[in-house]
């Protein structure tokens, strides 16, 4: 075997149906984007309890808050959410799997997810209880 000569390509790398997304750079990619959506709900959430807000306005500011990093996010992707999210490309599917599959990649982006939502909660509980606790 010659070292000089170009290694051989298998054939899941000529394959159509193979990802074209390099996996240390999704895995790298959802990582960040993770840490920002989870350190903006919590920060958002801390907020919310020092402000007071009680009910909806306080959901209202999650949401706000996760729709701005989602935008501000694919903003600094180029609005192309399909090169650095995995969930924004089609799989084989019915007609509307590529549709479906778009909104997954915005919602990705935007961070709005469980673990998410559990960490604003429990920061704005915690910042109002901190606070406004003799009131």
């Amino acid at each position: 075997m010659n070292p000089q000569e170009p290694a051989a390509l298998s054939a899941s790398q000529y394959s159509p149906t193979a990802s074209a997304l390099h996996p240390p750079s999704v895995q790298h990619n959802t990582q960040v984007l993770g840490s920002i959506a989870t350190l903006t709900s919590c920060f958002a959430g801390l907020v919310a309890g020092v402000l007071g807000l009680p009910n909806l306005s306080g959901f209202g500011l999650y949401l706000c808050t996760a729709l701005l990093t989602g935008l501000v996010s694919a903003l600094k992707c180029g609005m192309d959410v399909g090169r650095y999210v995995p969930d924004a490309h089609a799989s084989a599917g019915p007609l509307g799997a590529a549709k479906a599959s778009t909104w997954r990649g915005w919602v990705g982006v935007a961070g709005i997810s469980g673990e998410n939502l559990l960490g604003y909660l429990l920061f704005w509980i915690g910042g109002y209880a901190l606070v406004h606790v003799y009131d």
